[in-house]
């Protein structure tokens, strides 16, 4: 199976809210991304951070 490349859209500022992220998702899975929103807590920082992470999946 080949290695996905897969992309971050980190929500910078904390500028994208959840309608944002779900706005978003859907028009990368329109463009024919697979796409997935995830959370993380960067080192050392007490806010999580949201991002939207897309890559293209094999056969679509």
């Amino acid at each position: 199976m080949p290695d996905k490349t897969k992309h971050k859209i980190k929500n910078l500022l904390q500028k994208l809210n959840d309608e944002d992220r779900s706005t978003l998702c859907c028009l990368l899975i329109k463009s024919g991304y697979a796409v997935r929103i995830g959370k993380e807590r960067p080192e050392g920082k007490r806010q999580t951070m949201y991002f939207v992470e897309y890559w293209e999946e094999d056969g679509c």
